[in-house]
């Protein structure tokens, strides 16, 4: 009897301690868990949990996605190969002080193309448009390549829309071009970009709301560049608020002189020249650059 009670003691112990110890399993899971699905890649650029559109002037849906809270911060990305995902890096970490609103050009992964010939202007406008949709206040504002020169006229024909610049890989005209680049831009097509890089070509027609217009997206592209207005030296002037120039000592596009004239234009502005990085600097120096636009927006 005594031995029969031992066992059912034993038993129960046993029942005790699995049901402990799957609590305590249990409550491992609930404790990683947030910390393994916070951990998942997100999708910018193609992340229906942060994204919406506006319908600007001529029709046009144009996509952008917000991250974080507090004073709006805007990126505008590169243009042809560019996308939100070129932020990859620095959405995280502004997020934490600034409301993020990381528009895709006109045309560029998610947004729609329209039909108009593609000017700077006109992305202005449509960037205008968002910014205004989101928020009444005014803005932070970075700009990498043509997000640059979008920025750089937004900042222009909206002075008091913008607290600071980021001008990053951006030009003021089209003849700061290196000798050859522009002929280089004119000679691509929808067609010889499917034949050179196929790759890139099927995953961006992936996001694109008619991906069988991208050689007609392409040929409104180059018009923005081909006819570009130029930036005039009373222009840059005029732009008060505080600026950050910045690019790679080996930028294809443009001569650092290029940049180095923009910034002795402008009344309030630093300039950074980064070291061995060519055009695309937020990813060759993703760290640097991090830094460098933290401390300088912070301020």
């Amino acid at each position: 009897m005594v031995t029969v009670r031992r066992v059912l003691t034993k038993i129960l112990l046993l029942k005790l301690l699995i049901n402990v110890a799957m609590k305590k399993i249990l409550l491992i899971l609930l404790f990683f868990i947030p910390t393994i699905v916070s951990g998942q890649a997100i999708p910018y650029g193609n992340n229906p949990a942060a994204g919406d559109y506006v319908k600007v002037k001529d029709g046009t849906r144009i996509y952008y996605e917000t991250y974080g809270t507090g004073k709006p911060l805007v990126l505008l990305h590169g243009g042809l190969y560019g996308e939100i995902s070129e932020y990859e890096n620095l959405i995280p970490v502004l997020s934490k002080n600034f409301m993020v609103i990381a528009i895709a050009t006109r045309g560029h992964t998610k947004s729609e193309i329209g039909h108009q010939p593609y000017t700077y202007q006109l992305m202005s406008d449509d960037a205008y448009t968002v910014i205004r949709q989101v928020t009444k206040d005014s803005i932070t504002l970075i700009g990498f390549s043509d997000g640059a020169v979008i920025a750089l006229d937004l900042t222009i024909r909206h002075p008091d829309l913008v607290r600071k610049l980021v001008f990053a890989g951006g030009n003021i005209s089209s003849a700061s071009y290196r000798p050859g680049e522009m002929d280089q831009l004119k000679r691509l097509s929808g067609a010889s970009l499917e034949r050179d890089i196929p790759d890139f070509v099927r995953e961006r027609k992936k996001l694109m709301p008619e991906p069988e217009r991208w050689g007609d997206f392409v040929e409104l592209l180059k018009h923005a560049w081909i006819n570009q207005t130029a930036v005039t030296p009373e222009q840059i002037k005029s732009i008060k608020c505080p600026v950050l120039v910045a690019a790679g000592d080996r930028d294809r596009y443009n001569a650092i002189e290029s940049f180095v004239s923009i910034y002795k234009l402008l009344p309030l502005a630093q300039l950074a020249i980064i070291p061995n990085s060519d055009h695309i600097i937020f990813y060759r120096q993703p760290a640097l650059m991090e830094t460098m636009v933290t401390g300088f927006l912070m301020k």
